[in-house]
């Protein structure tokens, strides 16, 4: 009765509760269920995707995840707060268990049967909660054999919790009892709780995700399938039937409108394929003149060429550029233009063989390949009557008039000048451009002796338009000396071109090539700003104010940029206009007598003059020389060309005219530079003229502008009436 009292006096679900589970090997018993739990998680950090997902899987995995992640939230919540609930409850057993046992031990302890208390402690520790009992100070002790009472039913390695109760009969203290509780108590609880969840969470995650799933699957997946092949065949254009949706729902709303997409689609499939060949039709031919353009052209030329090697036949390729063609579209318009390339691309086409090959390049250039000529003289017969026929006046209805234009034509023969497309055109290019420089209409063969050389121009204009771009350009300075105090009083910057290969080249080597291509703005600016920017770097250094003076081309002159690209340069660099020194020369100034060109020389002038800048009149006495011109264009400053100084004292002619121009300019209040002196005799002889500023080898050549500074070494006055000795170069 006292052990079914014990027992009884626990509730039933408490015992259920207080079942030892089989514990971890490790000692952890939840650190499965732990590691289960985070196993179960889906990696995120370190995930690279080898393939985007698609929207089956992502849904699907978005379904999984949605339910799956809530079920390992309420396990994980459950764990936290079952533990809090399940305390209190635990430790309300203990104390039950401890006033139960205190009653069960009583009576034994007072009659002090060893039998009863062995089989009370045996009763008491058959309650799951507790590990060990042990009966201590029974009273009253037996000194002869003390008795002994303990029972246990945990292993050694089970924590517990120690808890005394004194035995109490008739109010006296008769015994105390030592209990050991199991310390895992609640661990064994919330593993029994733990176990139930995860049979019960899956089997809900389960259910949860098949319904979801099948949901998916009969309203989204299925559907999506039709959707899919729906578009595959609009995609491959497979003859399919229209695909009837009667759901309403945004998925038959789509499937509804890739039926009305695919209606359309065949509709401009079909548009498409009728302009599909007017599409080839323009990528390999001249839509103007419905000739082969530059690609079909290549390409049937290639094939021209590949028969030509295999026969041993020769092959002609004519480079046909029409003459005055930009006059005609200037005069009678662009609509008058491309009729006349018209009507010239009929007669090409009529006056060749139809094994021939006429081709527009652009503009009023023009190819033709002649498939076995025969020899040089009757290409040249062919060419000859193509620009008798090009030359013919071509009546222009809708300009009202006829024009009249001629042809260069340049002829490189396969296999003499080439044997591939690209060189024969570039040499039958070389030769139309020989052509042309010898007064155009005319024939020209490929003659490598001389079109080399245009050749080597080509190559050294590209190479110039790189060197600008790579700063390969520099400025060297020749000193302008005022004799009368022996001192440098400015300088003129000169041009020259450092090439990595043929090393530094003169003004003369790369300048007409430079005017020709148009490269020379660039130059232009590019000197302008270097000038500047090294009076400033010599102002900063301590040197004297000197003035330099730069070359002005006669495609500058003319250029409208020209006074802000000089308004740009000063003020980039801080230089007072006055120190810098623009030199024209007539020639540029005045390219035509006849036309307005002198009244645009003063227009171009006058901003210039306003912002202080000098201006030099450079090699007086070899253009125009008008007194009325210099009049009207007031320069501050007269070169005397060098051609006039070369033969002082000596030449009688040289040395009048020199005197005539120096007494115009001090009569005009103009200073005079006299150029290229270069001995005592011309100094002294200019002296006694009145001109007494100098340029030439005998005061220095041209140097870098880091050595400028050795000028100003030596005190090098020059007395009015003595000889002086030449300035340090």
């Amino acid at each position: 009765m006292a052990g079914r009292g014990v027992r009884g006096a626990l509730p039933a679900s408490a015992r259920r509760r207080c079942r030892r589970p089989a514990r971890a090997a490790d000692g952890r018993g939840d650190a499965s269920g732990r590691n289960a739990t985070r196993d179960r998680e889906p990696p995120v950090k370190g995930w690279h995707w080898s393939e985007p997902l698609s929207i089956r899987s992502t849904v699907i995995g978005a379904i999984v995840l949605g339910v799956l992640l809530p079920a390992l939230m309420v396990i994980a919540l459950d764990h936290h707060f079952s533990r809090a609930a399940h305390e209190p409850l635990v430790e309300r057993n203990r104390a039950a268990v401890r006033v139960l046992s205190a009653a069960v031990m009583t009576e034994p302890a007072w009659t002090l049967d060893e039998a009863a208390l062995n089989a009370a402690a045996q009763q008491i520790v058959a309650e799951p909660s507790v590990c060990s009992v042990e009966v201590l100070d029974l009273q009253p002790a037996r000194a002869e054999k003390p008795i002994v009472v303990q029972a246990s039913a945990c292993g050694a390695d089970v924590p517990v919790v120690s808890a005394e109760v004194p035995v109490i009969h008739e109010g006296r203290r008769i015994a105390r009892l030592r209990l050991g509780f199991d310390d895992t108590e609640i661990d064994r609880l919330l593993a029994e709780r733990r176990h139930l969840m995860w049979w019960l969470v899956p089997a809900q995650v389960a259910v949860g995700v098949f319904v979801l799933l099948a949901v998916l699957s009969a309203r989204l997946l299925r559907p999506l399938d039709r959707l899919k092949a729906q578009a595959s065949a609009l995609v491959l254009r497979e003859p399919a039937p229209e695909v009837p949706w009667q759901r309403r729902d945004e998925i038959g709303q789509l499937g509804q409108h890739l039926n009305e997409v695919r209606a359309r689609l065949l509709a401009l499939f079909a548009e498409l394929e009728n302009k599909n060949a007017e599409l080839h039709m323009r990528a390999m031919f001249d839509p103007l003149t419905a000739l082969p353009n530059r690609t079909l052209f290549e390409e049937l030329t290639q094939h021209q060429l590949a028969a030509a090697r295999r026969a041993g036949d020769p092959l002609a390729i004519l480079f046909i550029d029409l003459d005055r063609f930009k006059k005609v579209n200037d005069t009678l318009g662009h609509t008058a233009g491309d009729e006349l390339l018209l009507a010239l691309s009929r007669r090409m086409t009529a006056t060749l063989r139809e094994a021939d090959i006429v081709c527009r390049l652009g503009g009023d250039e023009f190819l033709v390949v002649l498939a076995e000529p025969g020899d040089a003289d009757a290409v040249r017969t062919v060419a000859e009557r193509l620009l008798n026929e090009l030359s013919a006046p071509v009546a222009l209805g809708r300009a009202g008039a006829p024009a009249q234009v001629s042809a260069s034509i340049g002829v490189a023969l396969f296999p003499e000048h080439g044997t591939d497309f690209e060189t024969l055109v570039q040499h039958a290019d070389l030769a139309m451009f020989r052509v042309k420089q010898q007064g155009k209409a005319g024939v020209g063969f490929f003659e490598a002796e001389r079109d080399n050389a245009q050749l080597e121009w080509l190559v050294l204009e590209r190479e110039l338009a790189q060197g600008i771009d790579r700063g390969e350009l520099r400025l060297h300075f020749q000193p302008i000396v005022d004799t009368q105090r022996g001192r440098v009083v400015g300088c003129e910057a000169l041009l020259r071109w450092q090439h990595p290969e043929r090393g530094l080249l003169m003004p003369d080597q790369f300048i007409a090539m430079a005017e020709q291509s148009g490269l020379v703005r660039r130059i232009g600016a590019w000197t302008l700003d270097a000038a500047c920017a090294q009076v400033a770097a010599w102002d900063a250094a301590g040197l004297p104010p000197l003035t330099v003076a730069v070359n002005v081309s006669a495609v500058q002159v003319h250029d409208d940029s020209l006074p802000g690209q000089v308004r740009a340069a000063v003020e980039r660099h801080g230089v007072a206009p006055a120190r810098l020194e623009l030199e024209l020369t007539e020639s540029a100034l005045l390219s035509d007598r006849d036309g307005p060109e002198i009244d645009r020389a003063v227009a171009l002038l006058e901003p210039l003059r306003a912002m202080g800048v000098t201006l030099a009149l450079d090699d007086f006495g070899t253009g125009y020389s008008s007194l009325s011109y210099l009049k009207l264009l007031k320069p501050d400053k007269l070169k005397v060309d060098r051609s006039f100084v070369r033969d002082l004292p000596g030449d009688a002619g040289d040395h009048t005219l020199t005197q005539a121009i120096v007494a115009l300019a001090r009569a005009l209040e103009i200073e005079v530079v006299a150029e290229g002196v270069e001995t005592e005799a011309q100094r002294e002889c200019l002296r006694a003229m009145g001109c007494w500023r100098h340029q030439g080898w005998l005061y220095g050549r041209p140097v870098p502008p880091e050595r400028i500074a050795a000028l100003f070494a030596a005190d090098a006055a020059v007395p009015a009436a003595a000889p002086a000795e030449p300035l340090p170069a």
